[in-house]
């Protein structure tokens, strides 16, 4: 139990560590006490990390992941302090490496103009 919780530990790290390389293109920092095996991550109404929290953009992103890249994550933008997040859960390597590319081209296509 004690290397899996380490497992946890160390992936959810590189996942937030990740997720940080793509504020440009309009996310926020994670929020919460990121002692779980998921992360909730504010999508931005502007890039470079400026704009409010957006659950417009995070509902396209969200559905945009789940119909078009197979990747399933949760909108949590009508949750009390989750305007505009997505919930990320961690997964395997291989998995985190496929979701951050697919985030990042539903990112790129949710820019706004």
């Amino acid at each position: 139990m004690r290397q899996k919780v380490q497992t946890i530990v160390e992936t959810r790290a590189s996942l937030i560590a990740s997720l940080a390389d793509l504020a440009p293109l309009g996310i926020g920092p994670v929020i919460g006490g990121n002692d779980a095996n998921f992360v909730v991550l504010p999508i931005l109404s502007g890039i470079g990390g400026a704009g409010a929290p957006d659950n417009i953009r995070a509902q396209t992103i969200y559905k945009h992941m789940a119909e078009q890249c197979s990747v399933v994550v949760r909108y949590r933008g009508g949750e009390l302090g989750c305007t505009g997040c997505l919930r990320i859960t961690m997964g395997t390597a291989e998995e985190n490496r496929i979701m951050l590319q697919r985030l990042e081209e539903s990112l790129r296509l949710t820019l706004p103009a």
